[in-house]
C-alpha cells in the first residue's frame, strides 16, 4: 500500500493517506461506463482526498468515455484539423463551432457522437474544399488552410 502524506481538507493538516485504485461507474453525455479512478484515503478521518499525480481527475475518465463511445482521442482531433492544415479559430469557423470549443475538445473536454461525425466527415478528401466554398468567406485571409509541404 503506497502511502504519502496530504493535507486533508477536513483534518485541516497533513496526514497520511492511502493510496487507492477504484473502478466506479461514470456517466458523461449520458453515456454509462466504468473506469479506474486513483485516490488517495485519510488514514485519520477517510476523507477522500485528490492524487496529487493526477493533476485533473477528469482526464482519465474523459479517455474512458471518448474509448468507450468510440470516439476521436484529442490527439486525432488535432490531427485532423492540422491535416486541414488549419488554425483551431479557422477549424471552429467552417464547421460553425466557437473556437473556445474546438480548444476545450483539444485539451481534453468531451465532446459528444454528433460533433465527432462532424470531425471526421470534416477529415474525408474532399471536404475542405466544400467546407471552404460554403463558410470560407467568414474566414480573415491569414486564416485559409497551410498548403502541406511537397515531397522533394
Amino acid at each position: 500500500m503506497k502511502v504519502r502524506k496530504l493535507l486533508c481538507p477536513r483534518c485541516s493538516e497533513y496526514r497520511d493517506a492511502a493510496h487507492e485504485i477504484e473502478n466506479r461507474r461514470h456517466v458523461v453525455n449520458g453515456f454509462e461506463f466504468w473506469c479506474d479512478d486513483s485516490h488517495y484515503n485519510c488514514l485519520t478521518c477517510g476523507e477522500e482526498l485528490s492524487d496529487p499525480d493526477v493533476p485533473d481527475f477528469m482526464v482519465p475518465i474523459f479517455d474512458a468515455y471518448r474509448e468507450k463511445a468510440g470516439l476521436l482521442s484529442t490527439a486525432e482531433l488535432k490531427a485532423v484539423r492540422e491535416n486541414l492544415g488549419l488554425s483551431q479559430v479557422a477549424f471552429a469557423t467552417l464547421l460553425g463551432m466557437s473556437p473556445a470549443t474546438i480548444v476545450r475538445y483539444e485539451q481534453g473536454s468531451p465532446h459528444n457522437d454528433k460533433e465527432d461525425v462532424l470531425f471526421r466527415l470534416a477529415a474525408l478528401k474532399g471536404a475542405l474544399p466544400m467546407l471552404l466554398k460554403v463558410r470560407g468567406h467568414l474566414l480573415q485571409p491569414g486564416q485559409l488552410p497551410r498548403p502541406k509541404p511537397r515531397d522533394a
